[in-house]
């Protein structure tokens, strides 16, 4: 069985909303961490480079030039949740994260 990968290097793009790419949203970890997010939503959307298999669509690697890393982000399906949904979780992971690295500083 002699099967070959088909893989692409497309452009996406980092929304407010996720990594927008062929009508999908995608995500991870590491870019929520840096508040790609907030920082599409506060200063603009950007283009990123990414890979991605044909017919694949669950995930695609993103290639960050700035840290100088390639992650994988997987798809966010929104389709029944809208935006200001999404949006609410973004904001509430943001203030876990924060009252985490507080309750952090006055343990230590």
């Amino acid at each position: 069985m002699n099967e070959k990968l088909k893989a692409g290097v497309e452009i996406a793009t980092v929304t407010a909303e996720g990594i927008l790419f062929d009508g999908r949203m995608y995500t991870n970890r590491e870019v929520i961490k840096k508040k790609w997010f907030d920082a599409a939503r506060d200063q603009g959307e950007w283009k990123i480079p990414i890979v991605h298999i044909k017919d694949y669509h669950e995930a695609i690697l993103i290639i960050s030039l700035k840290y100088q890393e390639v992650s994988v982000a997987t798809w966010v399906s929104i389709e029944m949740r809208n935006v200001k949904d999404v949006g609410d979780y973004h904001e509430r992971l943001t203030q876990l994260k924060q009252l985490k690295k507080n309750i952090r500083k006055h343990i230590n």
